[in-house]
């Protein structure tokens, strides 16, 4: 359970990186290189730290009891979630698609995935299980709501919103940090 956490934390640093990344290189009316010097050393430390939190998020952790949802039922519904949100802010919303959707939708896969594990293994309990499942979904939702909009706000106002669904997500596991060590 201990690399699940650490996991966890090594994704909370990894928004971190993400938001000083953006922070740096999509101000509006400002022209910046996103890969070269310090915004490439940012941007290859938010992928390192993000590919690591993943994997160790990931550990396999000996279960006492079945899990409340199954890996698989996880992963399908997070494909057809992912088309759904597709097709639905494509042509209902007129939103480009952009890499951030299936961030959205792949780190909400990924954070029920682990708090099923960790109940499962008795690192969460029920309430706690339950509470996670909430804290999750309100992250979701805020994500979704503000990945819809972020084409239909102000430029300053996209820029900051942008950055919300990073703190949530961030938020998110460190509740679960703290919910799972009590």
């Amino acid at each position: 359970m201990k690399r699940i956490i650490l996991g966890q934390m090594l994704l909370i640093v990894c928004c971190i990186f993400y938001m000083i990344w953006w922070y740096r290189c999509y101000r509006p009316g400002e022209a910046v290189n996103r890969v070269s010097d310090a915004n490439g050393i940012l941007l290859l430390c938010t992928a390192a730290f993000g590919i690591a939190g993943v994997v160790l998020s990931l550990t396999n952790v000996p279960a006492i009891t079945p899990p409340k949802i199954d890996s698989t039922w996880i992963l399908t519904a997070g494909i057809v979630a992912y088309i759904v949100l597709h097709i639905v802010t494509r042509f209902a919303f007129h939103r480009i698609v952009t890499t951030e959707l299936i961030l959205i939708v792949g780190w909400t896969m990924l954070e029920i995935a682990v708090i099923s594990k960790l109940n499962a293994a008795g690192g969460l309990s029920g309430r706690g299980f339950t509470a996670m499942c909430i804290v999750i979904a309100i992250a979701f939702i805020i994500s979704i709501i503000l990945y819809v909009a972020y084409y239909r706000m102000e430029d300053m106002k996209a820029f900051y919103a942008a950055m919300v669904p990073l703190i949530t997500a961030a938020v998110s596991m460190g509740i679960l940090i703290a919910v799972q060590s009590v």
